[in-house]
């Protein structure tokens, strides 16, 4: 059995599928298994794959298109190894990746986490969690370590124990359950160094250009994440992630679109399930103007922020 099993769904990938799999194939820790699940790809991702299966540690699986979330639970079905990543087949990895996260998990974590690169022609650092060191943290620090699954590495017992799945059918499904881990008090480690180069491009799902229906999602998303949280201690934290979100990101995405009645459904979900989220203690973090516009959005108050727009300009 390998030590380390990475998932990576492969939907038409062709463009940038070469640089994924050379950055998983060396790295430095070699007993590894790669876990490719080619979702009904129609371009030549499956014939880029093909020719990387001479590395036996690769094993590919076929299936009609499903969806990113249907391809790593497939992935995740298949997995054989004690530790699961998951990455997607657009993004690449630094070569020491695998090596530098076995050697903490392997030490009794649930989950190790870390900071990444947002890359669009050069890099740029996101560190996820601010004021912070490498070494172990809390579950409420652990919440806010980002909901992406793929700047982390997993137990996979700890995933299997839980009935760990991502919801099928949506997108914003990292947001609906990767924060939710933490409702099993895991045990986490915090690895200040950035390995993941998560690649921003025209064709990602939250930068095309024209609305997309499923970005409608959010709402499906949003209500998984408050089933998985709600009956925790962990209230002040998940009404955070609905205030930035759903109440902050949500509503300017919308925003754009003139989207107005899908910013009145998120200022009347905080109105029935937060209605006092202005006083949660973890607003600290946000800028001045991040925090007015979730006022006006709260208050619907789109006229006013059209204006400000103007009057910037």
């Amino acid at each position: 059995m390998s030590k380390v099993s990475i998932i990576v769904p492969v939907y038409n990938s062709e463009k940038y599928l070469k640089k994924c799999l050379d950055s998983l194939t060396r790295q430095t820790l070699k007993d590894i298994e790669i876990i490719l699940v080619n979702d009904g790809s129609t371009d030549k991702s499956l014939e880029i794959i093909n020719s990387y299966l001479k590395d036996k540690r690769i094993k590919l699986f076929n299936k009609e298109n499903g969806g990113q979330a249907s391809a790593r639970n497939m992935g995740l079905k298949k997995a054989t190894s004690d530790y699961i990543m998951f990455i997607d087949s657009d993004d690449y990895v630094e070569l020491d990746m695998c090596e530098k996260l076995y050697e903490i998990i392997s030490k009794g974590y649930n989950i190790v986490c870390t900071d990444y690169y947002i890359t669009n022609g050069k890099d740029k650092y996101s560190k996820i969690l601010d004021n912070k060191l490498s070494g172990e943290i809390t579950v409420k620090e652990y919440i806010f370590s980002g909901a992406g699954p793929c700047n982390k590495i997993y137990e996979t017992a700890f995933l299997k124990n839980n009935n760990f799945k991502f919801p099928e059918g949506i997108i914003y499904e990292d947001l609906a359950i990767i924060p939710a881990l933490a409702k099993y008090e895991p045990k986490v480690y915090y690895l200040n160094t950035a390995f993941l180069h998560y690649v921003h491009h025209e064709g990602s799902t939250m930068r095309v250009k024209e609305y997309k229906t499923k970005y409608e999602d959010i709402f499906k998303a949003s209500q998984i994440l408050y089933n998985g949280l709600i009956n925790t201690k962990y209230k002040a934290e998940l009404e955070y992630l609905f205030i930035y979100h759903l109440l902050y990101l949500g509503s300017l995405n919308f925003y754009q679109y003139e989207k107005y009645k899908q910013i009145d459904k998120i200022a009347n979900f905080m109105r029935e399930r937060f209605p006092k989220w202005s006083k949660n203690k973890y607003l600290v973090k946000n800028t001045k103007k991040e925090k007015l516009l979730m006022t006006l959005f709260y208050h619907k108050k789109y006229k006013l922020i059209k204006l400000g727009q103007k009057l910037k300009r």
